[in-house]
């Protein structure tokens, strides 16, 4: 597929769907984005952009404004309740700015994004809009403020659009959506003075953090085990503290800086397998097609590399349905042995008992002494290779304005678009992440 003059339609206005738009337009499409909340708005939690992300974002050249307000964290360190190391690894070198994880605010990325799409001429963004129906040709049927019911036809519809995507649901994708046991607390406090970097694995699970590089913390925190499932179910924020407390000293510095119950974001775990990405015109990428425990870090960089590859492919000189082939091809095994691997760290992080943990401390210690090893499982989770991503994502060139003579369609020509996105309200804050994206850090929920 030749995407200039193209027509294709994002559904959602979360990372995934933002970064997919601004580099389907990259590669000559006419984007719109649709998106349900009456506002880009993103709630609270901090997030850990990996090697991988940030290879994506580099390619957009969005890095350098990035790092304006972010934290670069050179490895992983995984913790005792005693604070004794038991798992300590060093990010691989792939490069000039590949070398690190940068601690962000969920919402200054979705800034950084937004402002791109405000700049991109062949993106519009349609913000309180949300799609009720779409069809394997193409046809997108969405609800608009009003209530009105709209029609757009593209040649693509891109489904970027959550745990809870609606065009998996209308779609022929064959998904299967499992819930889990985890709970995930979240949350963000004044000071950058504690020292919480990393994670500890306690008998309540885990609980770890970054400093966000802005003179806050982002903290999180496993919210299953009894004692602390009690406190949340009665949104008691002391009973919170003193059970914590009791399991790992470090986090009563942590959650004293907590003003309220109100100021915790708490979300159940779930995993997403579809058995196809594409049905027709319809293609899911991120939490849609592959919704995973945030135990390995790599929810929201997955949805970003999704949405490089679909580019890339996209914009060779070839049928659409060869060029969704070999993006499915590229994506679903590498996504499929990450999403299994953060399963597996979940349940790790939960070991309890005296004999248990002694034993896996143990062979953590020996991973992390085997490098060849170590390097290799770090450099699975990137999916794909760093530098060759950055590359391949800052090839497909500056953002084009579509020219006269696209293909007939319902929707509104370049010059049209720049009102709809300024009413978008595009500087504001952005949409809460749905289900569990993005819950942690370091090799812990920061997805």
């Amino acid at each position: 597929m030749t995407n200039q003059n193209s027509r294709i339609t994002v559904v959602g206005g979360g990372i995934g769907g933002l970064t997919a738009a601004l580099l389907l337009a990259r590669t000559g499409a006419d984007v719109t984005v649709l998106e349900r909340a009456p506002q880009p708005k993103e709630v609270g939690a901090g997030l850990l952009i990996q090697p991988n992300g940030l290879a994506v974002l580099g390619g957009l050249s969005l890095a350098a404004d990035l790092h304006q307000r972010a934290h670069p964290i050179g490895g992983a360190v995984v913790r005792s309740p005693a604070g004794v190391p038991i798992l300590h690894t060093r990010m691989p070198d792939y490069g000039p700015g590949l070398d690190h994880t940068l601690a962000v605010r969920r919402s200054h990325l979705l800034t950084v994004l937004l402002g791109a799409v405000e700049a991109a001429p062949a993106v519009r963004t349609l913000f309180g809009h949300e799609v009720i129906d779409a069809h394997q040709d193409g046809h997108v049927t969405y609800r608009d403020p009003d209530g009105t019911h709209q029609t757009l036809r593209a040649d693509l519809v891109v489904g970027a659009d959550g745990a809870g995507s609606q065009i998996r649901a209308v779609g022929a994708f064959r998904p299967t959506v499992r819930g889990s046991r985890a709970t995930y607390i979240r949350g963000i406090i004044p000071g950058d003075d504690l020292g919480l970097e990393g994670e500890y694995w306690t008998p309540l699970g885990v609980f770890g953090g970054a400093r966000l590089g802005d003179g806050t913390t982002y903290f999180y925190a496993a919210g299953d085990a009894a004692g602390v499932a009690a406190a949340l179910a009665q949104r008691d924020l002391p009973a919170l503290r003193r059970v914590w407390a009791d399991a790992l000293a470090p986090s009563t510095g942590v959650l004293q800086r907590v003003p309220d119950f109100d100021a915790l974001l708490i979300n159940d775990v779930t995993r997403v397998d579809c058995a196809r990405w594409v049905d027709g015109r319809l293609v899911l990428v991120g939490d849609a097609a592959h919704a995973m425990a945030p135990n390995l870090g790599q929810g929201a960089n997955s949805a970003m590399v999704d949405a490089a590859v679909l580019a890339i492919e996209l914009a060779g000189d070839r049928p659409i349905a060869d060029a969704l082939r070999r993006y499915t091809t590229r994506r679903a095994r590498p996504v499929r042995r990450v999403q299994d691997t953060a399963d597996r760290l979940a349940r790790m992080s939960r070991v309890a008992g005296r004999l248990r943990p002694v034993t896996r401390d143990t062979l953590l210690n020996l991973l992390t002494r085997i490098h060849p090893l170590a390097h290799r499982q770090t450099t699975a989770a990137q999916q794909e290779d760093p530098r060759a991503l950055l590359a391949s994502v800052a090839a497909l060139g500056s953002t084009p304005t579509t020219a006269e003579g696209t293909k007939a369609t319902d929707q509104p020509r370049p010059s049209e678009r720049r009102g709809a996105r300024r009413a978008g309200g595009a500087g504001a804050e952005h949409r809460a992440v749905p289900d569990n994206r993005d819950a942690k850090g370091t090799s812990g929920p920061s997805r």
